[in-house]
């Protein structure tokens, strides 16, 4: 008797869902029958685990930005992820997450661990199907984006929220000579850090350039 694969995906797009359903379709040959639940927020993704509790998922797909559940205190997909991890151990997580930010990033990769971590501007179907076939073989799977930001904690290159808030005001079109008024730092200290800022991100250009790679990089 084939084991039956009990996969979970959370998101509040059906055709996301249902993307995602024709993927593990494409795998189920390799991993046996597929039984494929769907939920669209956090409350439905609570009841669903709580009804699942004594068949647990192998593999849960989690979208970061989904409608939460106050009740419950799930605010995000990250905290479904966090109560899998308590109530099913063994399931293997794969986030996902439009999110480039800093603090986003930093909160999945830090708290939940996920097997998986796909940032959906990388996504194309084949690096969507590489990603679910490396985690249920057993592997981790990280998108470039994910991958390019651990890199950089690894490496110590992460900016502080002054920084980032230099950055912020450049793009909001604030000019350098007016950056005082919003910064509590002198002009020169102020391009001390835009240098500083600079050589971090390997920047050779002007304040566009440092708005783009930082804008790429997830910093704003």
């Amino acid at each position: 008797m084939k084991k039956v694969l009990r996969v979970l995906a959370i998101d509040d797009h059906v055709v996301v869902l249902e993307g995602y359903h024709a993927i593990f379709k494409t795998l189920n040959g390799t991993h046996g029958n597929l039984e494929f639940i769907k939920a669209g927020d956090c409350r439905s993704a609570y009841n669903t685990i709580e009804q699942h509790l004594e068949n647990p998922f192998d593999v849960a797909v989690v979208d970061y930005s989904i409608p939460d559940y106050a009740e419950k205190d799930l605010y995000s997909g990250g905290d479904v992820a966090l109560m899998l991890r308590k109530k099913m151990p063994h399931c293997r997580i794969l986030m996902m997450t439009m999110h480039k930010e800093v603090d986003i990033m930093s909160r999945i990769l830090e708290h939940v661990e996920p097997e998986g971590f796909i940032n959906k501007s990388d996504c194309t179907t084949d690096e969507l199907f590489e990603g679910f076939k490396t985690v249920l073989d057993g592997g981790t799977f990280y998108s470039k984006t994910v991958s390019n930001f651990q890199k950089r904690l690894e490496t110590g290159i992460i900016l502080d929220e002054t920084d980032i808030r230099i950055i912020k005001l450049l793009a909001k079109g604030i000019k350098n000579k007016n950056l005082d008024k919003y910064i509590p730092l002198t002009v020169s200290g102020i391009e001390k850090r835009k240098y500083r800022i600079k050589r971090l991100l390997d920047i050779e250009g002007g304040d566009e350039e440092l708005i783009l790679e930082a804008r790429n990089q997830g910093y704003i």
